[in-house]
């Protein structure tokens, strides 16, 4: 039997954040990349 387990990258909350000067979002280029929590629940669910 084969699983899928759709996930999401999303910002690192415990890294230092970066907004960007002209809009004031996050800088996503400089902040890191980590897998969703909830879906790190379902990875290991499945």
């Amino acid at each position: 039997m084969n699983i899928v387990v759709c996930v999401k990258q999303v910002p690192d909350t415990y890294s230092e954040r970066k907004l960007d000067p002209v809009d004031k979002t996050l800088d996503r280029a400089s902040a890191d990349g980590v897998i969703n929590e909830l879906d790190e629940y379902a990875i290991e669910e499945a």
